[in-house]
Order: structure tokens, then sequence, then C-alpha cells
């Protein structure tokens, strides 16, 4: 009777840790669940046009943000126009960097408190000679990067409009002498004239500040990625960061 007694014992001993050890693997499921919903990863969504020399600065500039805040990104990539609906339909947790004008007013989606830069939207000219010919952009054959509401606002509509994935397209049109102007970012412009100084760059078309935007899920986040884009932006690490793409991420 003692032996049955204690093997009964034995097994309610171990009926209870059975039950123990999947009451507690339910509860780790939960909290892991709930801490899925707080990790430290967000994704972000970039125009996939990674070759645009202003693409790549702006992501090593975010990540390196975000890394300054114990946070890591991963980065998806899609066509300009639809990584900022996906971000206005709350399908990543941001969007790497958009002018005001270029985001809908109702989107769930908050700017941090600093801007990154002031983007600036420029003409590009063949030489001097084209860019004397063609300084009125009414009647132009222009070329322009698909996807960016912002250059909408600038296009006259008698031009012929002509729209490319990259300013390395923009820039072969040019010489090719198929279009009469591009229309692009200064950073990537300027890089492209670092490759044939022969390039021309008109005056600002457009002007407005970039900002780096996160989902309103996210909005925790933004005290520190603003601080540390003050500080970064005040030790001047973006703008050494754009003057070395400039000069080394054109493709030969």
């Amino acid at each position: 009777m003692k032996g049955l007694d204690c093997r009964g014992k034995a097994a309610k001993t171990a009926i209870f840790g059975t039950l123990l050890l999947l009451f507690l693997g339910k509860a780790n499921a939960e909290n892991s669940d709930t801490d899925g919903k707080d990790t430290h990863t967000r994704v972000i969504t970039t125009p996939s046009t990674t070759s645009e020399v202003s693409v790549g600065i702006g992501k090593k500039f975010v990540r390196r943000l975000y890394e300054s805040c114990d946070l890591n990104i991963s980065y998806l990539d899609v066509p300009a126009a639809r990584a900022v609906m996906m971000a206005e339909k709350s399908q990543s947790d941001g969007e790497l960097a958009r002018i005001p004008m270029a985001v809908k007013e109702n989107a769930p989606l908050l700017r941090l408190d600093v801007a990154i830069a002031d983007a600036r939207l420029v003409p590009l000219f063949r030489n001097k000679e084209s860019a004397e010919a063609f300084a009125g952009l009414t009647g132009q054959r222009i070329g322009f990067l698909n996807g960016y509401r912002m250059i909408a606002a600038v296009l006259p509509e008698d031009s012929t409009q002509v729209a490319t994935s990259d300013t390395f397209q923009l820039v072969s049109l040019l010489n090719r002498q198929r279009i009469d102007v591009a229309l692009t970012l200064e950073w990537d412009a300027l890089a492209a004239q670092h490759h044939n100084p022969e390039l021309v760059i008109g005056e600002p078309l457009l002007e407005s500040p970039l900002y780096h935007w996160v989902h309103e899920s996210r909005k925790g986040d933004i005290p520190c990625l603003s601080d540390s884009l003050e500080e970064m932006r005040s030790g001047g690490e973006f703008q050494r960061m754009i003057q070395e793409g400039i000069k080394s991420e054109w493709p030969e």
C-alpha cells in the first residue's frame, strides 16, 4: 500500500508538473505575441530605386539613426509611389523620407520633430548650351523620376513627359538628346555632375523640408529619433554622408 501511495504521489506530481509546463508555455507564447508588437525591429518602406544616390544615402543615414536609439531596421523596397502608399495604409512602421506635400494629411504617419534636410527638385541639362536653350520648361521634353508626387506640382501641362526609374536613365536620355531637361533631386544631380562635369544644374523648382515618417503606432520612438537626428545634423554627419555619396555612389 505504501508503494502504491508513493507511485500515486509521483504520478500526481508528474501530472502537476506537466500542467505547469503547459501553462507556462502558453503564457510565454502569449507574452511573445505581445512583445512581438513592440520588438526592436522596425519595417520601413523605401523606394526600390536603390541605385539612386539620394535613396542610398537616406537608407544609410536612417539606419544609423535607428541604431542610435537601439532599434533595428528592415527595409521594405517597393516602387516609390507604393512605398509611401503602403506606409499610409499602415503596412509598415514608417517611410524613409518624404516632404510634407507628398504625404496625405489624414495618413496615420507622424514626422520627426526635426527635418533630415531640405530637399530640392532641380532641372538637369546636358550642357551649357542646352541649359540656355531649354531654360523654360514650357513645351519641352521633360524626363522625371516616376512615382514621386512632388514632381507633378511642377510639370507644365504642355510638356512632353517621359517617366524613368532613376537618374541614370535620365542622364542617358539627356546624352542621347531624347529629352531636353531632367528633373531630379539635387543630390542625384550633383552625383551625375560629379561623374560628368558638362552637365548643368538649374535653379531649384521646388524646395521643402525632408522628413522621416513614423507610423502613429510607433510614436513612442519619435522623441529619441528626433533627439538623435538633431545631434547628427548639428554634428554634420548627414552632410558628410551626402558628400561621400555624391563622390562614390554613381556607377561607372
